[in-house]
């Protein structure tokens, strides 16, 4: 009998402590750990699929698109579903290498969200992959929105392009996702906050090969965003024409903008590239290509390339000596006899002035006049007034990139040369040469002083809703009106008369800048009409020559058919 209870009591608690176990594991799986495994369960029930929300347009001042979208197949992988042979055939097809496709499949931490291996794939490639589609399991094709460039290398430097973004962005930006697009330089980065939308989520049932079998009814999706269109103050046909007007030289920028109100009509600069080749990703010869440092295609030479700004600085050293009361409008130094010589050294002018005032030694460029001009303001007034407009700072145009160029002030020199810097130094800077460099967005910025009827330099921008205001420079109105009428008598009498245009009285100088590596760097700076100036255009054209015999008629057609536009225009 007590073998039996015994027998009885033990089969009794080994029934309790399984039903105990039991017990313990149920509210573990479904209590505790239930929505683990419910979620776990719904991944691989239900697979998210998002719906790229298409990028912002953007327009140029007259509405054109000059930067739009376009339809592209895409391939995809779902990690969790997708075999080796799978990757294989993939790789094959498309031509990319499979470590590359399976880099990108360990950047995705949920196995079950589809991975873009390959965009703007071809017709043909699609094609293949749709024929083998149900040997392929876990792989996907379709379509999506990509940017487009219709105008290709026009545009380049100022639109920027878009491309995937990098595994290291992805652990800095944590709105964005593996795949998703990012504007790099130009517009595209300065306002990716307003050109890029926010994807939306459409959630899919599917078997466990990762067939489609239809949407969730219980899951409602969630739509795309958009991204907002961006309307600039760039005007299309006359960054065209501007292109043509230097499509003889490899190397040149230029900028036209109203004076006014700081609208940037032409921003343009060569070498340059095809910003559609970023969006379907660039092989390494591609970006070797791009990178060249001899050619540099990439680099906007608008706002990054610094040069000494040769004779354009004249008309700053004026101001600032009339302004100061230092010289008189008749102010004469010794003649020019083609040169000046300071201790052991001999300063050369290009040609012989003999005796000028200060108004003829504007039109006529005379450098022996502005070295003596230099000597007698000194270096603390010649920097004072290049500072106050604007150069050796930012100017602060809505574009991520720019350089701040280099104003030589007292302190500068002394850091760079200690006390061995001479009067020489100074006869440089008188005439742009030497130490002083800016960058051309920075010179057309400076002659808004002498072209804006506020006395201000106006910062310019590229968003045509932006008002990024002026600056009011407090100077004698009678000292601006002498440089302004010597600035007229530099188109037309003086060395910018290829400047000219018919039917508008044009004001601008010029500028030769020397090179040491080469043939002297190009530049004119020019506004019209002489009263209430509508168009500033400053154009450098690299290892070109005399200012006044390339860039000053590229200046002069450019303001002709800013004329010529706005004439049609307003007729229509």
């Amino acid at each position: 009998m007590d073998q039996e209870l015994k027998t009885y009591r033990f089969l009794q608690t080994l029934l309790f402590g399984a039903f105990a176990v039991i017990l313990f594991f149920s509210l573990k799986l479904q209590i505790f750990e239930g929505t683990k495994y419910y979620r776990l369960s719904e991944e691989n029930r239900i697979k998210k699929k998002y719906i790229i929300a298409p990028r912002g347009k953007i327009y140029d001042r007259w509405g054109k698109e000059i930067a739009n979208m376009r339809p592209a197949f895409y391939v995809s992988i779902i990690p969790a579903l997708v075999d080796k042979n799978s990757i294989e055939t993939v790789a094959r097809i498309l031509e990319i290498d499979i470590n590359t496709i399976q880099k990108k499949l360990k950047i995705e931490k949920n196995p079950y969200v589809s991975v873009k291996i390959n965009r703007d794939v071809s017709f043909k490639q699609i094609s293949i992959i749709e024929e083998k589609i149900e040997e392929l399991p876990g792989v996907e094709v379709g379509v999506e929105p990509v940017r487009n460039y219709p105008y290709n290398q026009l545009l380049c430097h100022l639109l920027g392009y878009v491309s995937e973004i990098t595994d290291l962005e992805l652990k800095q930006l944590k709105e964005y996702k593996i795949g998703d697009y990012i504007g790099r330089i130009g517009i595209e980065q300065q306002y990716e906050g307003i050109l890029a939308g926010k994807d939306g989520i459409d959630y899919i049932e599917v078997d466990v090969k990762g067939r489609e079998l239809g949407k969730v009814p219980e899951y409602r999706p969630i739509p795309p965003i958009p991204g907002n269109d961006l309307y600039t103050t760039i005007d299309l046909e006359l960054t065209d024409s501007t292109a043509k007007f230097l499509k003889d030289y490899p190397k040149a920028s230029a900028i036209a903008m109203n004076p006014q109100n700081g609208e940037i009509y032409v921003f343009y600069s060569k070498p340059g590239f095809d910003p559609n080749r970023f969006v379907h990703g660039l092989t390494d010869e591609e970006w070797l290509a791009l990178n060249n440092p001899k050619e540099a295609p990439l680099y906007n030479r608008v706002t990054m390339s610094c040069y000494p700004i040769g004779s354009t600085i004249k008309p700053f050293l004026a101001l600032g000596a009339l302004d100061l009361g230092m010289i008189g409008a008749e102010k004469r130094f010794d003649p020019c006899r083609g040169g000046l010589k300071l201790g052991n050294r001999y300063f050369r002018c290009w040609k012989i002035h003999g005796s000028l005032n200060l108004i003829d030694a504007i039109i006529y460029s005379c450098d022996v006049y502005f070295y003596q001009l230099g000597r007698y303001l000194g270096i603390d007034n010649i920097t004072d007034i290049l500072f106050e407009v604007g150069f050796g700072k930012p100017t602060g145009i809505d574009f991520p990139q720019e350089k701040v160029g280099l104003v030589p002030e007292r302190k500068w020199m002394e850091r760079r040369y200690g006390k061995n810097w001479t009067e020489g130094h100074i006869f440089n800077l008188s005439i742009g040469q030497g130490d002083m460099l800016a960058t051309p967005i920075q010179l057309a910025r400076a002659y808004t002083i002498f072209a804006n009827q506020e006395n201000s330099i106006v910062t310019p921008h590229l968003n045509k809703n932006l008002n990024t205001g002026s600056k009011k420079i407090e100077k004698k109105i009678d000292a601006l009106k002498l440089v302004r009428e010597a600035l007229s008598g530099v188109v037309a009498r003086g060395t910018g008369m290829m400047a000219q245009v018919q039917g508008f009285e044009v004001s601008g100088k010029t500028g030769t800048v020397e090179n040491p590596h080469g043939e002297d760097h190009s530049l004119f700076v020019g506004y019209a009409p002489k009263e209430n100036p509508e168009i500033l255009v400053c154009v450098v054209v690299e290892n070109a020559g005399h200012g006044g015999s390339v860039a000053a008629p590229i200046v002069g057609k450019i303001i002709k058919t800013y004329y010529e536009i706005n004439k049609r225009l307003s007729s229509e």
